[in-house]
């Protein structure tokens, strides 16, 4: 069997890396795994790891440590640091695999082991020319100096991108290299591995070179396999699988993702969920079961390309960008390819959280009808009060759910038996309004205020925003702390946006049917009598909402928000809910903000070019 040593990358969850680390070296005495864990991450969690291993001679650890970011060098040099204490520890080893902690195997770790043995010669590494870059920066990743990290320090990153074009001589690639990208993931030889060493030990000029480069973790040992390795030996794919949607978005596999990494010609897989327990117990039976009678076929010769499922089949392409640009940028049919494969009819109810929590709990008690929250909620996938999970999705994928909300939504449509109510509020994510308030499958429910007042309009929009400008507002009295509750509103959402959502409301009152019969007439015409349920108790959350008074608004609010809010008890306020039959044309400056913003952007491009 192969003598292999596997790398793992890895910044949280040490339960997860420690079960993965033993899964790693517990198949066979040869097996030993590295660990860099990262600077940023707890020390706690760090000490905890180590005192696992504490007795063990096959799970190291770099404690020279340092703090990794997306797209940066020191991915690089985490990697590197591993190699030297494979070197320093001499490790007997005859490859080594590069993982990340949420990384599992997904087939028999002897089989991967066998088939290293049948290829013995082969670096299995993406080593490809610039054609491999789906969009944005190509050439310019290296021919201009990268300093700061784009994630943590766009503005600086942009700033000194553009800078660099219009006064900066383009840099030359080191000389003998030619510049290769590909994914992060490899297996290489050790034998490949002390050639990179002794390399960026007597070239340390060139290894600087590459730590001023844009995501060089796509570049460097890409590059340094093509400049020691046959390209006959380079085999055209990795061993590891993994699926980005085309707005660099990584495709997180969950319980439910079994069957689909079934089918894949692949020995590991990235990113399994954190969540996703039953799918880890059974990988982990898997990676240490026997080589299966029919072994893996994987095609060296080519790049493998992901067989879409369902909705992830019709995701649309990136479209190609005249001029360099940062990265491509999500185009609005997302949403609408979905929606049309996922042709559920839902309900919205869009307002302030705090009147259209009230009629969802009306909602929630009505058989026929299932009753979420705010499922766009920035901080949490609401599921309802008191609900944390929802047929394998849980509260806590806000960060997955933001990778690609369309097939999230999608997910979730395709779960429910019954029709599927939830929250909208206004600036939960301005893009996914645009898609859900004009889609034929939605029955949208406005809540407004039941009269036109220029207070019950500021009022609508603090109630929208609350949960961020809450810890901002400061001020003594109450006609102070309105004022300043009304800066954070503007802080928080922009006035155009306001403007675009309060001329689509006045676009809905004259809009609304008439009747709750001309209303119900209307939603069995256009989504069946799915809608029954639905229709037969609008009149009790109508009710629900009108009930709603002031100091029902106030439960929770700090108390100078009460002072302050109490007052407009004079104003009698009252909010209703708006009947809709079919979706009403947003104002035409909301659908086209977007596309505004990136011609400009387009023409700025140019005039850099030019």
């Amino acid at each position: 069997m192969a003598k292999i040593t596997f790398i793992i990358l890895a910044h949280e969850n040490a339960r997860h890396v420690a079960e993965l680390a033993r899964l790693l070296t517990g198949w066979s005495e040869d097996a030993h795994a590295v660990i860099h864990y990262d600077l940023k991450s707890s020390a706690a969690e760090f000490a905890k790891l180590k005192s696992e291993f504490s007795g063990s001679s096959r799970v190291h650890f770099v404690n020279d440590r340092i703090k990794c970011g997306w797209g940066d060098f020191t991915l690089i040099d985490a990697v590197v640091r591993c190699l030297r204490l494979i070197r320093k520890e001499r490790i007997d080893c005859e490859r080594v695999m590069l993982m990340s902690g949420a990384c599992m195997p997904i087939r028999p770790l002897r089989e991967f082991s066998a088939y290293l043995d049948a290829h013995p010669h082969t670096e299995f590494i993406e080593s490809f020319d610039s054609d491999w870059i789906v969009g944005g920066l190509r050439k310019e990743r290296y021919q201009y100096w990268h300093f700061f990290n784009h994630q943590t320090q766009h503005t600086l990153f942009n700033f000194h991108y553009k800078i660099q074009r219009k006064i900066w001589p383009k840099r030359k690639f080191p000389k003998g290299l030619e510049p290769r990208f590909g994914s992060q993931w490899w297996c290489l030889s050790w034998e490949l591995c002390e050639k990179i060493l002794d390399y960026i030990a007597s070239r340390p000029l060139v290894y600087f070179f590459f730590s001023t480069t844009w995501i060089p973790d796509e570049l460097f040992f890409q590059t340094m396999a093509f400049h020691f390795t046959p390209i006959n030996n380079l085999a055209r794919r990795t061993l590891t699988f993994f699926h980005f949607n085309d707005w660099g978005k990584p495709l997180v596999f969950l319980d439910d993702h079994r069957d689909l990494l079934k089918e894949v010609p692949y020995f590991f897989a990235r990113k399994i969920g954190s969540r996703a327990d039953k799918l880890r117990e059974d990988l982990k039976a898997i990676a240490l079961g026997p080589i299966p009678e029919k072994p893996v076929e994987i095609d060296l010769t080519s790049r493998y390309v992901f067989p879409y499922k369902k909705m992830l089949r019709d995701l649309p392409k990136a479209e190609p960008s005249a001029s360099p640009a940062l990265f491509q940028h999500r185009h609005k049919s997302g949403w609408s390819d979905v929606l049309e494969k996922c042709s559920k009819s839902f309900g919205i109810l869009y307002g302030p959280p705090q009147l259209t929590r009230r009629a969802l709990a009306v909602l929630a008690n009505v058989e026929g009808l299932t009753a979420f929250g705010r499922i766009l909620n920035p901080e949490t996938v609401d599921f309802g009060s008191g609900v944390t999970a929802f047929k394998g999705l849980q509260s806590d994928d806000n960060r997955i759910r933001d990778m690609d909300i369309p097939y999230y939504f999608g997910r979730l449509l395709s779960r429910c038996e019954k029709l599927p109510v939830f929250e909208l509020c206004p600036g939960d994510d301005p893009a996914s309004e645009i898609a859900l308030l004009q889609s034929e499958n939605a029955i949208v429910m406005p809540i407004t205020p039941g009269n036109d007042a220029e207070i019950m309009q500021q009022l609508y929009w603090i109630l929208c925003s609350r949960p961020q400008i809450e810890s901002t507002v400061v001020a003594d009295t109450p006609i102070a702390t309105f004022r300043s509750m009304l800066k954070g509103v503007d802080r928080s959402i922009s006035k155009d946006f306001r403007d675009r959502t309060e001329t689509f409301l006045g676009t809905a009152r004259m809009s609304k049917a008439t009747t709750l019969a001309q209303w119900r007439s209307g939603l069995e015409f256009r989504h069946g009598k799915a809608v029954i349920p639905l229709a037969n108790a609008f009149e009790d959350a109508l009710g629900a909402v009108r009930a709603t008074s002031i100091e029902d608004i106030m439960v929770g609010m700090p108390e100078k928000w009460r002072q302050t809010i109490s007052t407009l008890a004079d104003y009698d306020p009252n909010w209703k809910i708006l009947r809709l039959n079919v979706p009403v044309e947003l104002p035409e400056l909301w659908t086209t903000s977007m596309q505004l913003q990136a011609l400009a952007l387009s023409k700025l491009g140019k005039g850099n070019a030019a």
